[in-house]
């Protein structure tokens, strides 16, 4: 029995359906439930131990939430649980399970604490939710705006559904032809960009990332859609305007209520188109984003770092200012390389972008045309990711240091998790990352490697990727299978989560 209650499925809003999908690139869809990486776990700084906090009785974990020292939630992708952890011991009932479809990218995603807890007893789950009121691997069991952001209340013991803040766009049924296009329509549908990693920042405001779940409208920079032709649209639930199934490729930021905050970078712009598409747009903290599942804040700056996946080429790691445009659909990675990403969405790979509907032969060649066709919400700022990686590195859950507790060469630090581990892909796939910033706070240090002065690993071709050229310097651990989240803990270690291992890891000073 699945202990929530899920609210009635939504309307298709006088709209008919459809989307789909390729080949997933970087997902930890594909994660076994049951392998552990194929080598073993270590750390590279000899300064710092790791040591395995838990590899017993969790299934696909996807975060450790703190209640105190020794007391921790872990939510599972597949299961839908909640599972408490209390002094190294799984409790046998879970406080919170939800009927989750966990196919592909699905299932529970994250859970956060409000910024004010336990005085303020909320937590905010992302999870997708099944369409049979019971968990589902099935493509196809997901209402259209399945993803959910969902309010609890902890009550000590257990967490009670308080309200919904958001449904988000779950169903890709892009393998049904889209009406007055012929042959638009994908090999099959699919379940993945579904992003669901989501933090309080220090304005004590909630910033949800959504990926593009494979739509192609005004937020992946196209004005008119992916058809040259009428009827202009996304699919056949309607876009190319970003109505709520098309609201995706985002951060949004909204209050702990799910409200939306006045001072939100698109809110006049947004009131002023009215409607739903206007509500949405005044939501909106960045948009041109592809897919990612890590996001940080800076304790220092109090700025958004945000891990992007690459389709093939580009993979980002993003300092997000408010109205940020990311870039994607015109290209990813930086404007400088434009035409190299062409050439390898084209010539490599599936040579695909996901959608038919959109193949990576309509991109462009040059930053000003790239820039000239993207999408301009008033006030919108494209930037340049702050490091990037050519061919896809796969990065994942994201976390800073903020404080001296592993040594003061780590204070202040970004660490990034891996989307696949090396039973997967061998490579650098299941590594762990150690970023560091500039004094500014402004950007990556590149210092230590005069090849990434360019602010680009040229990692090697791989026909698995996960090549990892230029990037000697910022790995610090290896064997950590799929992470999809980082935390550091009230004792000021760093945890890992491992998806692939069924395990956390502790990452502390060595003795």
């Amino acid at each position: 029995m699945k202990h929530v209650q899920v609210l009635p499925r939504p309307g298709r809003h006088g709209r008919s359906a459809l989307l789909g999908a390729t080949l997933l690139a970087t997902a930890f869809a594909l994660a076994s439930p049951t392998l552990a990486d194929s080598i073993p776990v270590e750390i590279l700084d000899p300064g710092l131990q790791v040591t395995t906090v838990l590899n017993t009785g969790l299934s696909q974990p996807m975060g450790i939430i703190f209640l105190g020292p020794d007391d921790f939630l872990v939510p599972e992708k597949g299961s839908g649980q909640v599972k408490r952890v209390t002094n190294g011991v799984v409790l046998p009932a879970p406080v919170l399970d939800l009927p989750v479809n966990s196919s592909s990218e699905r299932g529970l995603l994250s859970l956060v604490l409000h910024p004010d807890f336990p005085a303020t007893p909320y937590m905010y789950a992302y999870w997708t939710e099944s369409s049979t009121g019971a968990d589902s691997t099935a493509i196809n069991e997901v209402p259209l705006l399945g993803n959910r952001v969902d309010r609890f209340v902890w009550n000590g013991n257990s967490l009670v559904f308080d309200r919904t803040l958001q449904r988000l766009r779950s169903r890709q049924t892009d393998n049904v032809e889209t009406p007055g296009h012929p042959g638009t329509a994908n090999g099959g549908e699919f379940g993945n960009h579904n992003g669901g990693v989501m933090r309080f920042g220090p304005d004590d405001k909630l910033y949800v990332f959504m990926g593009d779940q494979g739509r192609r409208g005004w937020l992946q920079n196209l004005a008119n859609g992916p058809f040259l032709t009428a009827p202009l649209l996304d699919d056949t639930f309607g876009g190319p305007a970003p109505d709520t199934a098309h609201l995706a490729g985002v951060i949004l930021r909204l209050n702990d209520d799910g409200s939306t905050p006045a001072d939100n970078p698109f809110f006049a712009s947004g009131a002023a188109i009215g409607g739903e598409v206007g509500q949405n747009i005044q939501k909106i903290f960045s948009y041109g984003h592809r897919n990612g599942f890590g996001m940080a804040f800076d304790p220092v700056s109090g700025s958004l770092w945000e891990s992007e996946n690459a389709d093939d080429a580009y993979s980002e790691l993003n300092r997000v200012i408010p109205g940020m445009n990311g870039g994607w659909i015109q290209l990813a990675g930086p404007l400088s390389r434009v035409a190299n990403w062409k050439l390898i969405e084209t010539t490599q790979f599936n040579r695909a972008l996901q959608q038919v509907r959109y193949p990576p032969t309509r991109s462009v060649y040059t930053a000003s045309l790239a820039t000239s066709r993207m999408v301009s919400l008033p006030g919108a700022i494209y930037r340049d990711p702050e490091l990037s990686w050519r061919y896809e590195i796969g990065p994942s859950g994201l976390t800073f240091v903020r404080d001296d507790s592993l040594g003061n060469a780590n204070s202040g630090t970004l660490w990034m998790g891996s989307a696949r581990a090396f039973s997967q892909v061998g490579g650098t796939g299941g590594s762990v990352y150690r970023i560091r910033l500039t004094a500014d706070r402004l950007t990556v240090d590149t210092s230590a490697d005069p090849r990434l002065a360019d602010r680009v690993a040229d990692n090697l071709f791989r026909a698995s990727k996960f090549d990892g050229t230029e990037s000697e310097t910022l790995l610090i651990g290896r064997g950590f299978g799929v992470t999809p989240s980082i935390e550091q803990g009230p004792d000021g270690n760093l945890y890992v989560v491992s998806l692939s291992d069924n395990a956390i890891y502790k990452i502390s000073p060595s003795p």
